[in-house]
Order: structure tokens, then sequence, then C-alpha cells
């Protein structure tokens, strides 16, 4: 908009100024208006004050009151189970080392409470998972045990805590009915598969079959796995998700060379409480070796699509898009994720909030000692992405193997910060740094969503969230995080709003069928969307 010459010239000159800022005002409007259908526009993310592009992360493992080392098998997961606002994590220490139960003390720093909570003191853990399976509003731990006594492949008991309230736990796995006692448990997988409204569990399991239990609704599960028709499947890495969107919760496999040569298997399901093997028709190709399971709609186009690291040689991760139609595309080295590595854990989280998807992947490295440089691949916004690791300080040049990683907002500021785990195997097990890194944050807005489900699990476990900011619309399905190398990720869901105070809808696509909506929602929040209200 302009103003005539003329009339500057024959106004007085306040009167003048006063013209000028108004249609410079009314300007910006409409180009806002424009640009973004009368919403505020994501805008890149930016350092106030500095020259830098992205958020900076510094290391405040020891300052945060958390142990400087340990042996996690890589199962690091988050999860506010003593509900009072804030993520608490479950370190894992592997090998017969008692592991850690760090709660938030909510002013940025943790108590290890793990010896006064009834969890067993010394076994050979693996994978684990935290989800409130009886429904009862606070998390309970299911643990993927290894061995008894950390021995060779042969009997042994998983674990599932139930939650008590109070920072206590009771084992109750051999009453509930899982017992998963065969060869050496690895993943831990959540999701309501038969959205009756209770969490089921997926168990991946070293060199045996993988395990379905379904939850019968009273504290006690069944095994589903033959009635299923997923017996028979040997595979260690194991998750959850709808690639398709129809409602019901689909499995993906992979497994890592070294325990066995399975290649990569998609399960959809048929909403009738079975699944059918439908990998070749997806396009996912014929390839081994995975090591992690992300899945993330990279692109927000509403379709997850999958990310899948491998080892334990070094070998190429792979990115594959969804097309929307039951298909997908590997799109690896397009995207510039193409790097040849051994890699473990990978998961999905906008770091600097500006409303797309950003890949962290831990690399185990291919010398004796480790020291594989880790990689946080920023999303460009047009479907490529680059390695900010090293300018972020989330590298993680260590003597050690990287294990497992799980991004979580540990301070309630808005902004993901992430747990990196290390620690060396082969014959002679060694203790390696673990590493929590705090998200300095930039000028970008955020809204997380928490989900209270009253049909649906009261998680809401399988419930799909659209956040529309302006022209952009970003998709999160609340499918537990799983598969991220035994690492579990955070939840409520979390999503980057840009320069916008003001989101202009949120969806929730509840399992039950029961759609929630709210307009205009303002940012910088955890809101709290109870299905049916």
């Amino acid at each position: 908009m302009k103003l005539s010459r003329d009339i500057c010239r024959s106004t007085p000159r306040f009167i003048s100024q006063l013209y000028f800022a108004i249609a410079i005002l009314l300007s910006a409007s409409t180009a806002s208006i424009f640009a973004a259908g009368g919403a505020e526009e994501l805008n890149p993310a930016s350092v106030p004050g500095r020259n830098l592009p992205y958020p900076v992360f510094t290391d405040v493992t020891a300052s945060a009151g958390l142990q400087p080392t340990g042996f996690p098998f890589g199962n690091l997961v988050w999860g506010d189970f003593d509900g009072d606002g804030d993520l608490d994590v479950f370190v894992d220490n592997h090998y017969n080392l008692p592991p850690y139960l760090y709660v938030n003390n909510g002013n940025g720093t943790f108590t290890d409470i793990f010896l006064s909570t009834g969890l067993h003191k010394i076994r050979d853990r693996h994978g684990s998972g935290w989800c409130d399976f009886d429904n009862d509003g606070d998390l309970d731990l299911h643990i993927s045990i290894g061995a008894n006594g950390g021995g060779a492949l042969g009997m042994k008991q998983d674990e599932m805590f139930l939650n008590l309230g109070g920072n206590q736990f009771s084992d109750v796995a051999p009453e509930a009915g899982v017992i998963n006692t065969w060869g050496r448990g690895r993943s831990v997988a959540w999701g309501d598969y038969d959205n009756d409204g209770y969490p089921d569990l997926l168990l991946g399991n070293l060199a045996t079959n993988l395990v379905l239990y379904r939850n019968n609704g009273d504290g006690t599960f069944t095994d589903a796995t033959i009635a299923a028709g997923i017996n028979d499947l040997h595979y260690v890495e194991v998750a959850f998700a709808d690639y398709n969107n129809d409602s019901f919760a689909d499995i993906f496999c992979t497994d890592v060379e070294l325990h066995g040569t399975a290649n990569d298997l998609l399960m959809k399901n048929n909403g009738d409480g079975t699944f059918t093997d439908v990998t070749q028709p997806a396009g996912i190709p014929e390839i081994n070796d995975g090591r992690s399971i992300a899945w993330g709609d990279y692109n927000n186009d509403g379709f997850l699509d999958l990310f899948v690291s491998r080892g334990t040689e070094p070998v190429k991760q792979s990115l594959y898009q969804n097309n929307g139609n039951g298909t997908f595309t590997d799109v690896t080295d397009q995207a510039g994720l193409g790097a040849i590595s051994n890699n473990r854990a990978a998961g999905w989280g906008d770091f600097d909030n500006d409303g797309y998807l950003d890949l962290y992947v831990v690399n185990s490295g291919t010398d004796p000692a480790g020291k594989g440089p880790n990689y946080l691949y920023h999303n460009n916004r047009n479907g490529t992405f680059t390695d900010v690791a090293a300018s972020t300080g989330v590298q993680v040049l260590v003597l050690s193997r990287g294990r497992g990683a799980a991004w979580g907002d540990y301070d309630e500021d808005g902004f993901l910060d992430l747990f990196v785990t290390n620690g060396e195997d082969g014959t002679d097990y060694v203790e390696g740094p673990q590493f929590l890194y705090r998200n300095a944050g930039n000028a970008n807005h955020w809204l997380k969503v928490k989900l209270v489900g009253t049909t649906s699990s009261r998680q809401g476990l399988g419930a799909k969230v659209t956040v529309k900011v302006g022209r952009v619309s970003q998709y999160r399905e609340n499918n537990g995080s799983s598969g991220h190398y035994l690492s579990q990720g955070d939840t409520p869901l979390h999503f980057g709003a840009g320069k916008a105070t003001t989101v202009n809808r949120v969806t929730v696509k509840w399992p039950s069928g029961q759609t929630s909506i709210l307009s205009r929602v303002p940012t910088n929040q955890t809101l709290v969307v109870t299905e049916g209200l």
C-alpha cells in the first residue's frame, strides 16, 4: 500500500507520519493474510542476538544430578510416572548392574530413587516401555529380560511393574500372564491393536519368536501371537504405527544381522485381530541389519514416514517416504540421509520448533573403541536434511559405543532436550558416559498436547493429532514412541509453532472414532484434550 506524495506534502508533518505508520501496518497485515490465510505463518528459527540458525545444547548431566556413566543396552525411557507434570526417566544399566529411576524434582534436577521403589535390583535388562496398561491414570513399566543372571539363551521371566502410587511398584508379570520365558528379550512396544480401549504389548526377542499379548481389560493378558497370525517371526526391534491411516495399529519389525537374517517386515492390521505381511506390495526393500525404527511425518503431509537405522557393520540407513496410498518410496539419498555408519537409536523431534520434524541418530562407530559421531539432521523443509550435530553440541565423540537416545522436554520450557547413552559390549562389558543435553531454545513458540482417553485407552494410544498453524499442518500419532533401539521418547506430543502465538486448529481423531476439535489455541502451553469433551 502506497500514499500519494501530494497528500503528504499538503498534510501537517505529524499527520503525514501517521498516514505512513498506518500504511506500513496495513501493508504488513495484508501480506500476512495473503501468505497465511489470516493466520500467523511459520518462520525459520533464529536465536535472538546470535548469528546461529539453530538452538544449541548444553551438557547438564552433572548439574542435573545424573550419574556420569552407566551401561544401558539402549533402554532409556521418558515418562511422567508420578503424575506431577514433568518427565521422569528410567535408564537401565544392563548386565546385572543396578539401573536408575530418576524422578524429576521440577527445578532442573533429578534424584535416583531406584532403591526405594520396589524394582528388582539386579537383572539382565534390555528393552523397557512406560504404559498405563490398567487405565488407572498412572504409568506402569514393562521390562524385557535377556536371561536370568545374564547367562546364555534360555529360560527367563519378564518384569511388569504395576504403579502403586507413592513411587512404589510391584512386579505383576506372572499373575498378569506375561511370561515371555524363552530366549532373550529385547524391544517393548505398547499399542491398542484391537481398539478395545486397553493397551496391548508386543515384545521383540533375540533368536526366538516375537510375542503379542492381548490385554483382557482385567489386569491380565492373553498370548495372541498365533491368533494374530504373526507367529514364527524372529525379530529384535518391533513398533506399532498406523501407516495407512485406517485407525488400526500396524506392526513394523527389523532385525540386526548379528542376531539373524530376517528382512524388514511390515504387517498390516486387518481390523479383525489379525495381520497380513504387506512388505513387498508396500515397496519396502528386502533389507536386514536394522537396529532402530522411527515413525514420523517429516514432510507434513498427514502420513507417517519411516526411518530405519542400521548396523552392525557400516551400512546405509533408510528413509521411506509414505506415498499415502499404502506404499513407500526410498528417498534416503535424495534426503541427504545416506551416511554409511554403524547406527543404533534414532528419534524424530522438532528441536528448533520451526514446525518440521528433525532426526537424531546415534552412531556406534566402527573401531573397537567406538568414537562414531552422532547425527542431528535438521529438516530443511524441502524434503532434505542437513547434519548440524557438531554446531549444536550433540555430536558426542566419546571413547565408547553409542547406544540409546530419546527426546524429552524435562525442564518444561517447550524445547526438546536430549538424553544419550553409551557403553561398550563384547567379551567385557564396560560402562560408558551418559549425557543429558539441555536445549537452549530460541524465539519460536510451541504447543504440547496431552491426551486423556475415556472410551479409548487412558493414554489415547493410537490417537492422531493434527495441529494447523498458518498453511502448515503437523501430524503426530500417539504410538508410544517405541522402536528407538529399546528407547522411548516423550509424551505429551510436541509441536513447534514458529513465530505464531496462536494455532488455527487442533484436531484429535481417537481410536474409538470420536473427534475432538479446538480452534484458536494459544501457543506455549500444554493443552489437555479429553475424549468426548
